[in-house]
């Protein structure tokens, strides 16, 4: 279960999830019964989709909460708010920004050939 789910649910396998009410088809998900839809084709078909932009979207929100790590090092993250956690941002952010400066500082000047 995950951890926003507050009620028992029963979970289905994935043949199992289209199903036909009132002559029209639906698929059901975690989230609720999807449809109504005019063939069991389209019903697959849509909860095929439904399925791809949800993966997308675990993945997109998992690749986010890695970029938001604290950069404070040795701190227990689960202790910080919000703020802690902008504060470090802007820290890495203004430390980022110095280190390109001094980067662009230590080339040597370029020539200019008229």
């Amino acid at each position: 279960m995950r951890r926003d789910d507050n009620a028992q649910k029963t979970y289905f396998r994935s043949s199992e999830r289209v199903f036909r009410m009132n002559e029209l088809w639906y698929f059901a998900s975690r989230e609720g019964d999807r449809g109504p839809f005019v063939s069991e084709r389209q019903a697959q078909d849509e909860m095929a989709q439904f399925v791809l932009e949800q993966t997308e979207l675990s993945d997109f929100q998992q690749s986010r909460e890695k970029q938001r790590q604290p950069v404070l090092a040795g701190v227990n993250s689960s202790t910080l708010t919000l703020e802690d956690h902008r504060l470090a941002r802007r820290a890495q952010a203004k430390r980022a920004a110095r280190e390109s400066v001094e980067r662009k500082a230590a080339l040597p000047p370029r020539e200019v050939m008229i």
